[in-house]
């Protein structure tokens, strides 16, 4: 996801790309093509890019282990600057551009925030329960807490 900034005139640009996930380094849950839409804001010192991305992806249910498959969506803002100074140095959202760039690479920074924006409980929906036959398995109590129950049992009492 690569923009071609020379010749860019000040002001806002607006470009809509799109990957093929597998090409982009993703996980292998990921499908399909990766859409971009970015807007750049040029300034004489800089470029506030906004990036709004998402892919499908297919996952396992946490609770029913079942597959379902669900869009993933990320936001996030960074800025690419000309401007060296001793105060400020490449970070997370902040690129140094050199005189000579003229190409802006966000492949790497989508890639990283969607991989982030996958939800750490995956839920194939809202009020997804567990199956039937795991809700009535008895849970296997390991002996060795026996002695614990034991004395909360006593300290009751």
């Amino acid at each position: 996801m690569k923009i071609n900034i020379s010749g860019l005139s000040e002001g806002s640009h607006q470009y809509v790309l799109t990957e093929p996930a597998d090409g982009m380094g993703l996980e292998s849950y990921f499908t399909g093509d990766v859409t971009a839409t970015i807007t750049l804001e040029k300034s004489i010192h800089q470029i506030l890019a906004s990036v709004n991305a998402s892919v499908k992806g297919v996952f396992i249910c946490d609770r029913c282990a079942e597959e379902f498959q669900e869009t993933v969506d990320t936001r996030y803002t960074a800025v690419y600057s000309w401007e060296r100074t001793e105060e400020r140095e490449e970070d997370d959202d902040f690129y140094l551009l050199g005189k000579e760039d003229n190409i802006i690479d966000l492949t790497a920074s989508v890639r990283d925030y969607l991989q982030l924006a996958v939800p750490v409980k995956l839920l194939c929906k809202r009020n997804c329960e567990l199956p039937a036959h795991v809700r009535a398995a008895e849970p296997e109590t390991d002996p060795r807490w026996e002695q614990l129950k034991l004395l909360k049992q006593t300290e009751k009492n």
